[in-house]
């Protein structure tokens, strides 16, 4: 049965529990092959097991294509103009990416 709208709970390698619109999650090929697989009950949020996936990576996925959704990433022109991530995409993303090591 394939899930078209709702929501799915994300569940990472620690087993925290992430509910998520299931138009953000079926932005993942994996997330969304798995929803497309499940014969589950109608009447049950579907929940999807990441056990190779750390709570910490899965909220920021999480954030990202909630993100995306809203705001799609402008497409880098190639060649790659300058090396200032602030110069080629939106303010949300440059800040995104600019974390501490």
């Amino acid at each position: 049965m394939e899930v078209e709208s709702g929501t799915v709970n994300l569940v990472s390698k620690e087993g925290d529990s992430f509910p998520v619109d299931t138009e953000v999650a079926r932005m993942s090929e994996l997330v969304k092959g798995m929803l497309e697989d499940d014969s589950g009950d109608d009447d049950d949020t579907t929940e999807i097991p990441l056990p190779n996936v750390k709570a910490a990576v899965l909220k920021k996925v999480i954030e990202f294509c909630s993100h995306y959704k809203s705001e799609p990433m402008t497409e880098i022109k190639k060649p790659v103009q300058s090396t200032d991530v602030a110069k080629l995409v939106q303010k949300w993303y440059a800040d995104f990416v600019n974390v501490e090591q």
